[in-house]
């Protein structure tokens, strides 16, 4: 057993994060509203300079793709929980979600609501037996 699958292993069954990785699909939409925040909304004469308004605008780049690989791991993450812990077996076409622009959002709802039916969207500490 690979050292990478040793500690993927961990990190996914680790009691106080298991059922949370939900989140994690959450914040790619977070990022993407404060880019168009910054740089559709806001015009770069409200900036103090054009290279803050460049800086902002590649830092927000840069944070959405991080964001979205580990959404797309979080997702994986929160797929085995869902099936391991109901009956619904979710399918990585879930994944879409970050790709179809705004079937996306559609799409990730519709996760979102039959996850809660299923086994919540608790954001509370796992009680420890």
């Amino acid at each position: 057993m690979s050292r990478l699958y040793r500690k993927l292993s961990a990190l996914r069954t680790r009691e106080s994060i298991k059922d949370k990785w939900w989140v994690t699909l959450v914040v790619p939409y977070l990022i993407l509203g404060l880019q168009l925040l910054a740089i559709v909304i806001l015009e770069p004469s409200d900036y103090p300079s054009s290279s803050a308004y460049v800086w902002v605008a590649r830092f927000l780049s840069v944070s959405f793709f991080i964001t979205l690989a580990l959404a797309i791991v979080g997702l994986y993450f929160d797929i085995i929980y869902v099936a391991e812990s109901s009956d619904w077996k979710p399918s990585m076409w879930y994944s879409l979600m970050f790709f179809a622009p705004v079937v996306g959002v559609i799409i990730g709802l519709h996760y979102l609501y039959k996850r809660s039916r299923y086994v919540g969207l608790s954001l509370a500490p796992s009680p420890q037996a």
